[in-house]
């Protein structure tokens, strides 16, 4: 750059994608596959519920769940294998979605990706609260696996955080405070770790 010469030249540019992004495709999709047979082999039926909302930054922003499942698809698949849970991805997940592990007695886990705060959850066709956690969970015994909520972490109106209303409380994992993508990021590679500190 200092020289005047241009930064992105053919030859840098090739180099990157040959050396770099190709191997790394490789490695990733023989990682995932890899991934997908151990998935597929716990003989257990219960499994994690993992909901990717596409409302990040405005309300329909249909890269975000994609992109959140591939950097987070192995770490996170692992950590639920390892606990013998397969693991189920809602991509542009709904309410609906969440009304559906809430009550599906086979969910043992839940991870809520998206806008949010303690009390509510940006679906990405909807806000879901407390008051329609309670609802989801009327006659429904609190299930004994983990809430974990990749939103920020303040309060909205109640000191009562949503994965209370539904799992036991020594399992419900929230950050504290306003959540970043450095965060994010930090748990998808991490399967947890950061917002398991907090």
């Amino acid at each position: 750059m200092l020289s005047g010469k241009p930064f992105f030249t053919r030859a840098r540019i090739r180099f990157t994608i040959v050396r770099i992004i190709l191997p790394f495709l490789a490695v990733y999709t023989v990682a995932a596959l890899l991934t997908a047979v151990r998935d597929r082999c716990i003989k257990n039926d219960e499994y994690a519920a993992v909901l990717l909302s596409d409302h990040a930054f405005t309300r329909f922003d249909y890269w975000a769940s994609p992109a959140a499942f591939l950097g987070s698809y192995l770490t996170w698949s692992h950590y639920f294998n390892n606990r013998d849970l397969k693991v189920k991805w809602f991509l542009r997940a709904r309410g609906a979605d969440l009304e559906k592990a809430i009550r599906d007695p086979a969910c043992r886990s839940i991870v809520l990706v998206g806008h949010g705060n303690l009390n509510a959850w940006r679906a990405t066709d909807l806000k879901v609260t407390n008051t329609e956690v309670e609802e989801m969970m009327d006659g429904i015994a609190r299930k004994k696996g983990e809430w974990l909520q990749l939103t920020c972490g303040d309060e909205d109106f109640s000191p009562v955080r949503m994965g209370e209303l539904v799992m036991e409380k020594n399992n419900v994992y929230t950050y504290r405070g306003p959540a970043t993508f450095y965060a994010f990021a930090a748990d998808a590679i991490s399967g947890f770790k950061f917002l398991k500190r907090m």
